[in-house]
């Protein structure tokens, strides 16, 4: 891949004041089996200059050219971070948990900065769509005890849910909830449960999102096998996942098409202009995807599918609204 080729020229790059020519960079990428034309490695070079987040510095005041790395770049005086090195750093504080001490949060979260800069600031596909752990989420266990003995002693409670409603979040008060069941659902601890005595469907929420539980004097209510399995149709429903054909317009020179932002697997590239190119991938239809689109939408701009692209525009209208 071409991040991996860039990867190789960006460690051999020095640190300013010292400098490299392409030539004498070339020769030490033959050393170490890399072997690439004068002209790619001159293209590479500059298209990792001309994104200006790397720290690569161009001395053009006579030639051969001098490449250096910026002494006072934001990454630091360290190598440049592997990909691979970088996607550990990011699970790691993905799944660190919160009784760590904080001196040891504050170094994995300084490493995770550091590499989050390694995908030029967007998170690997596989690691923006991986279920938050539960460890990250402060649960009361004491909370957890009180759902687990009503649940074994059949008893209905009243408790405190929050909810969204209307775009505005609230604690709301359920006079009587009757919990019959924990499961962990991608690493979050979920409790299902029936809301009163008429209503019949079946619900599942995270623990977290429950509060000021009190075990009431009468026995829970149960729930038929038709309304358990509504509740699992309607799970499984909200877990699919479509895969759809994307295509995007970007520019010749954006991260995407440089290969440092994936969006799914590429399938095709086809250059409009010297400025524009056309990328297709095949990838999954998630709301993560939607929001790095939207997130690029001033230089990004969706063909397919219609229905994506339906959507940023929504929020690009929504966004547009707050500003008039």
């Amino acid at each position: 891949m071409n991040s991996n080729r860039h990867l190789f020229i960006l460690e051999l790059v020095p640190m300013g004041p010292s400098s490299i020519s392409t030539q004498q960079l070339q020769q030490q990428l033959i050393e170490r089996g890399i072997v690439l034309s004068t002209r790619m490695l001159q293209r590479d070079l500059q298209s990792l200059y001309e994104q200006g987040c790397f720290g690569l510095e161009k001395d053009a005041r006579s030639k051969p050219y001098g490449w250096s790395i910026n002494a006072q770049w934001r990454g630091g005086n360290t190598k440049v971070m592997s990909s691979e090195m970088a996607e550990h750093y990011l699970l790691l504080e993905q799944l660190l948990p919160q009784s760590v001490p904080s001196d040891v949060k504050q170094s994995v979260h300084i490493k995770a900065e550091q590499a989050l800069k390694r995908f030029n600031g967007h998170v690997p596909d596989w690691l923006s769509i991986l279920p938050k752990s539960s460890l990250k989420v402060n649960i009361d266990n004491q909370l957890v005890e009180q759902i687990e003995h009503v649940i074994k002693h059949k008893r209905a409670v009243s408790a405190e849910l929050y909810r969204v409603l209307y775009d505005e979040a609230h604690w709301l008060k359920f006079a009587e909830l009757s919990f019959y069941n924990i499961v962990e659902q991608g690493g979050v601890l979920m409790a299902q449960f029936m809301v009163g005595t008429l209503h019949d469907k079946c619900y599942q929420m995270p623990v977290y999102r429950i509060r000021n539980v009190h075990i009431l004097q009468k026995t829970r209510r149960e729930p038929s096998a038709e309304q358990l399995k509504s509740l699992r149709s309607a799970i499984n429903k909200g877990m699919s996942q479509e895969t759809i054909e994307l295509v995007i317009k970007v520019p010749t020179h954006s991260a995407v098409n440089q290969e440092f932002i994936e969006l799914g697997e590429l399938t095709d590239k086809q250059y409009i202009d010297d400025k524009n190119v056309l990328l297709t991938y095949q990838t999954i239809d998630t709301e993560q995807l939607t929001d790095e689109l939207f997130k690029c939408a001033h230089w990004l701009e969706v063909i397919k599918p219609e229905k994506l692209r339906q959507r940023i525009v929504s929020k690009l209208k929504a966004a547009t609204a707050n500003y008039l």
